[in-house]
């Protein structure tokens, strides 16, 4: 799905949320209040559409962090917009990866929180959104880290929009063992809480440390093509 340029954080929010409140002024509810209609995040109960009852998945908390803010909003509003990003992040990992038995087939109602048009093109988008790739093939899926940084965009003591840069990382088990992370820049408004309207989103293996790890990642991203 076509996203904004990359660029760092003061850059993303300047192309990714400006250009859009300018040219989209009625897609805003404009708050800096954290949304009253999110899920639970990592403690959710089982989603729709995973082919089954989920098993218990090993629970990691959410790092969520404030990064960039672009614009006069207080730190208390701050923590707020974060927390409902978070929440919002915590959500589609779950729906996606997480809640689900494996092997798995099914991947309805996989985007929670994404707008229409934005879940519309992430569902033709699978292998880099959810973990239909892997999911027939393996037993397990075990989240390592997951980590949201949220960039904010701010006029007048109000969120206009925000950026959020996250990582997600997990392990398999079963017929594929793997160490898989996923990276993502999420370009959110908020409507009735805060909703994914944009997305740039890479998905391969775990990049390693060391001094031979430009040669393991290398390795590794040959293999995931395969």
């Amino acid at each position: 799905m076509p996203s904004p340029h990359p660029g760092g954080p003061r850059r993303t929010l300047m192309t990714g949320l400006v250009v859009v409140l300018t040219a989209t002024p009625g897609l805003v509810a404009c708050t800096g209040e954290e949304p009253r209609s999110e899920g639970s995040g990592p403690a959710a109960s089982s989603r729709p559409g995973t082919g089954g009852e989920p098993r218990p998945a090993r629970r990691v908390r959410t790092d969520l962090a404030v990064g960039e803010v672009v614009g006069a909003l207080g730190p208390v509003k701050r923590r707020r917009v974060a927390t409902g990003v978070g929440r919002a992040v915590d959500r589609w990992w779950d729906a996606a990866f997480v809640d689900a038995t494996y092997p798995r087939r099914r991947y309805r109602s996989v985007f929670p929180g994404f707008t229409p048009g934005a879940a519309q093109a992430a569902r033709r988008d699978l292998d880099r959104m959810t973990s239909h790739r892997l999911g027939e093939r393996i037993d397990a899926l075990t989240p390592v880290r997951r980590r949201v940084v949220v960039d904010i965009l701010a006029t007048q003591e109000t969120a206009r929009g925000v950026t959020a840069r996250t990582t997600l990382d997990y392990r398999t088990s079963g017929e594929v063992e793997r160490r898989v992370r996923v990276s993502a820049r999420l370009f959110m408004l908020y409507r009735e809480g805060w909703r994914i309207f944009g997305y740039d989103v890479l998905q391969g293996p775990k990049p390693t440390s060391g001094p031979r790890g430009g040669k393991a990642r290398q390795r590794g991203r040959d293999r995931s093509r395969s």
